[in-house]
């Protein structure tokens, strides 16, 4: 079965009507669907997504119930959270290569590139330290 590994930058499109890029976003996630390619995400990606979420209930930009709808939509998407031998390492060697500051997006790539697959990303500054080496990286609003 073919796979994408998915990044919290597009998931959160997926859910909140107030971000950019939205519709690109759902339309990556309609065609995963129409093409029975399955989602996966490292473990930080629950983290990060709730994180997103926590930050805009925090500053008033979304109500408890309207956070609370959020996870549950987010939930019920069905991203696999995938954790794979050797994952963090690769993480942090690509971090490294690409002069980052953190392995947060270092491991969504890390984990696509274990798996084989195409890691989509709304992260323009992480995808353009990488795209000239790593084409397995693909960046939503210029594939969508």
């Amino acid at each position: 079965m073919l796979e994408w590994c998915i990044d919290a930058s597009v998931a959160v499109k997926w859910v909140l009507r107030d971000e950019m890029w939205r519709k690109k976003a759902r339309r990556l996630l309609y065609d995963s669907i129409m093409l029975n390619i399955s989602l996966i995400a490292p473990p930080l990606f629950e983290y990060e997504t709730d994180s997103v979420l926590q930050e805009r209930l925090y500053f008033g930009k979304l109500t408890v119930t309207e956070a609370d709808t959020a996870i549950e939509k987010l939930n019920s998407i069905g991203v696999q959270i995938v954790n794979e031998t050797n994952m963090i390492k690769c993480a942090r060697d690509i971090a490294r290569c690409f002069n980052q500051t953190k392995i947060y997006d270092s491991a969504y790539a890390a984990l696509a590139q274990i798996r084989g697959c195409e890691f989509w990303t709304a992260d323009k500054v992480f995808y353009d330290a990488v795209k000239s080496t790593l084409p397995f990286i693909k960046y939503l609003t210029a594939n969508y």
